[in-house]
């Protein structure tokens, strides 16, 4: 489509082009023709007061609107946007918002006119409204657009398609009338200044209504009173994946990296194409020999012709692979569509391109921290010992801060235990505008994420909240913001009442203490408020177990869970004493809920501060007849929590367990059943299994208590015999020795 549109300007030779796009865009354009200009790029516009209103302009290079605009630049034409400008569409917008928060509560909410990610349509696939396109459009665009040998009256005929639909269609309305109003007055504009051959690049469903001007009048009344908002413009890196309709982009196209291909190959460019599938699936030892490359092109030109095609297409390129490269298994295809068919392609634009001062911030500190944005997800693995991976990882927790995720959540593990640190980065182009969302907190990543945290802690009493935001400025080294935040939690600690909250708040003030060397932060800041909030704990821990539902009773548990985990990162004993002694007081309650008591009561057996005797006595206690057949069933739930390989080693819980359901009345067993299941559904499949074999073999000694039979102390009565006295000849054959008497 773009070779046939510059064929058609070739032909033309306008002195004006004008092409449907933002007009407020229209001084960022020159820099269309830099060198370091790469697409796929896309026009941001966007409000700098409101950077959420905002709407994205991709291009690539094999974009119509892209070449027109290089083909005016190239020959010292003119050049213009001629679509609505954004800021009207944006000054909607933010109108809607004012109307919806003055609106009485639970009254109905406008949409916006613009948001986020917006993205303008496109002339290969343009869908008019109240038509349902039900064929594959993509399809037939690549047999008739792409595929055609002679463009002569290509453009007239689409023309002449599209004005059929239009007449068949209701007229527009609202802003696709406001549109389409500005355009005509655009190129009557043009005309009054003297231009005589204009070329328009628009949309095709637009092109009948621009190519019949009509009268002024009524596009002038249509646009009078518009109001307008502040805008700006800038250039931003664009990717293949984003172009795709895959994305849920509107106006995409299914496959990018194939029409990129399209517009760099030569007359062999079917040949180069299976050859760079093979390529990729070598790259990834897959088989992919030479002979059936070529068996591949040739099926491909077979399918063609079967079709009456003048050239395969992409569908038979994709046929002919799967049949002759991979054996007809789709799943190698998935690497073909995702690499080679779309492709991870990201763009460029000129340094001197317009940037709010934190972009060009992240830009320089991802130069010195050699940390390129790449659109591909990448797996960095830092070492907080070296100077360059604590700066890595710093700046990335700043981002997260500032709500620009780049990398994804990390977690600590492998080798290098607290000196490791994983992230998964991947850079999409929506980032861009949450970097500039981020401006208005600082000018600095540093000074942007501060600011940002302290406003935060600012606006929350909740000691849990507190402590998260202060573990965040700790990994990202904000000192302002450590200093701010732990004034708040010192504050929010010495007059929090909930024991819950209290609880929830350790983990991150535990994880300060123990590692704060590795970020270098003073750890002696936060030990006084651990020992306050650690003590308050055991204190009012007991009373808050009290008279709990299964809801409240699952959260308790969550943040006994979250103890327990601070206690282990501190790894203090004089405190793991004090806090096994206030887990017995839960235990020894009846009024706590069975899921409260059974974990408590693993927490004690899984620490060493319970003997077999008084496991035995409280299992027996909490699974008597007495207890109701759902407080037993929920502390076995509690009781199973954790890891399945400690739970095989406790033979005195297994017995305590057998002696219950045996002595459960049938049509109670039948409705314990689903919660027993549920205790144990959490496990794998492995450990459930070996579970099953420990109970099968559960043996009882002299005095009933429960022990694990020996390999050897298998019940010989349920040995049979005859059937046992067959092998002993063949197996006393294959050991070589004398079958005993």
């Amino acid at each position: 489509c773009a070779r046939s549109l510059l064929a058609a300007l070739d032909a033309l030779a306008p002195d004006i082009v004008l092409v449907e796009g933002p007009p407020d865009a229209q001084e960022v354009l020159p820099l269309l023709t830099h060198e370091a200009m790469r697409p796929p790029v896309a026009l941001l516009v966007y409000a700098p007061d409101a950077p959420r209103l905002a709407a994205f302009y991709p291009f690539a290079t094999y974009s119509p609107e892209w070449q027109a605009l290089r083909y005016a630049a190239a020959r010292g034409v003119p050049a213009r946007f001629i679509d609505l400008p954004l800021s009207v569409r944006i000054a909607e917008a933010l109108a809607a918002e004012e109307r919806a928060a003055d609106a009485p509560e639970g009254a109905e909410k406008p949409a916006d006119a613009t948001s986020t990610g917006a993205e303008p349509e496109s002339a290969a696939d343009d869908a008019p409204p109240g038509v349902t396109l039900r064929d594959d459009h993509e399809l037939w665009w690549e047999h008739q657009i792409e595929q055609r040998q002679d463009a002569t009256g290509l453009f007239a005929g689409i023309k002449e398609a599209m004005a059929e639909l239009r007449a068949q269609a209701p007229p527009p309305e609202g802003e696709e009338a406001r549109r389409e109003a500005h355009m005509r007055q655009a190129i009557r504009a043009a005309r009054r200044e003297g231009y005589a051959r204009i070329a328009v690049v628009c949309g095709a469903w637009h092109a009948p209504a621009l190519a019949d001007l009509g009268g002024a009048k009524d596009d002038a009344a249509l646009l009078k009173g518009l109001r307008k908002a502040k805008v700006a413009a800038t250039w931003i890196p664009w990717t293949n994946s984003r172009l795709s309709s895959r994305s849920g982009y509107g106006a995409g196209v299914r496959s990018p990296g194939w029409y990129e291909h399209l517009w760099t190959a030569d007359s062999r460019g079917g040949v180069r194409w299976v050859a760079r599938a093979a390529a990729l699936l070598r790259a990834d030892d897959l088989d992919a020999p030479s002979s059936n490359t070529i068996e591949a092109v040739r099926l491909a030109d077979a399918l063609a012709a079967l079709r009456g095609l003048p050239l395969p297409g992409l569908a038979e390129y994709h046929e002919a692979i799967q049949t002759a490269l991979c054996g007809g298994d789709p799943a190698p295809m998935r690497l073909i569509r995702d690499r080679l068919e779309i492709g991870e392609a990201l763009g460029a634009v000129p340094p001197e391109t317009p940037a709010v001062p934190l972009q060009r911030d992240l830009e320089a500190r991802q130069r010195r921290l050699r940390l390129p944005p790449s659109p591909e997800i990448k797996t960095l693995d830092l070492d907080l010992r070296d100077e360059t991976g604590r700066a890595r990882s710093q700046l990335l927790h700043a981002l997260a801060a500032l709500g620009v995720a780049w990398g994804t959540t990390p977690r600590a593990g492998g080798g290098k235990g607290t000196f490791h640190e994983v992230w998964q980065l991947q850079w999409r182009p929506e980032l861009a505008v949450a970097v500039i969302e981020a401006n208005v907190w600082g000018n600095t990543v540093e000074d942007a994420a501060t600011a940002a945290l302290c406003r935060r802690g600012d606006e929350t009493d909740e000691l849990p909240r507190l402590t998260a935001l202060l573990d965040a400025a700790i990994l990202a080294a904000l000192p302002g913001a450590v200093a701010h935040l732990l004034t708040r939690v010192q504050a929010g600690a010495a007059v929090a009442a909930d024991v819950k909250h209290l609880m929830d708040a350790l983990p991150p003030l535990a994880r300060i203490a123990r590692y704060g060397d590795v970020r270098e932060t003073k750890r002696e800041a936060v030990a006084p408020v651990i020992a306050g909030i650690f003590g308050r704990v055991l204190v009012g821990l007991p009373n808050a177990c009290a008279s709990l539902d299964d809801g409240a009773a699952a959260a308790m548990v969550e943040s006994i869970g979250r103890v327990q985990e601070s206690l282990a990162t501190l790894d203090d004993a004089t405190m793991r004493d004090e806090w096994h002694g206030t887990l017995r007081k839960v235990v020894g309650r009846e009024a706590v809920h069975g899921l409260v008591r059974g974990r408590c009561c693993r927490l004690l057996l899984d620490g060493g501060a319970l003997d077999g005797a008084e496991l035995h006595r409280l299992a027996r206690l909490a699974l008597s007849p007495a207890t109701p057949a759902a407080q037993a069933a929920a502390w076995i739930a509690g009781v199973t929590h954790g890891s399945g390989l400690l739970l095989l080693q406790q033979d005195t819980l297994w017995g305590a367990l057998d002696d219950w359901l045996r002595d459960l009345a049938p049509d109670t067993f039948v409705e314990m059943l689903p919660l027993l299941r549920r205790a144990f559904a959490a496990f794998q499949q492995p450990e459930r299994r070996a579970m099953g074999e420990k109970v099968k073999h559960l043996r009882r000694d002299a005095r009933g208590e429960p022990v694990m039979a020996a390999a050897g102390d298998a019940d010989l009565a349920d040995i049979d015999r005859a059937r046992a006295d067959r092998v002993l000849p063949v197996l006393a054959q294959i050991l070589g020795v004398a079958r005993p008497s």
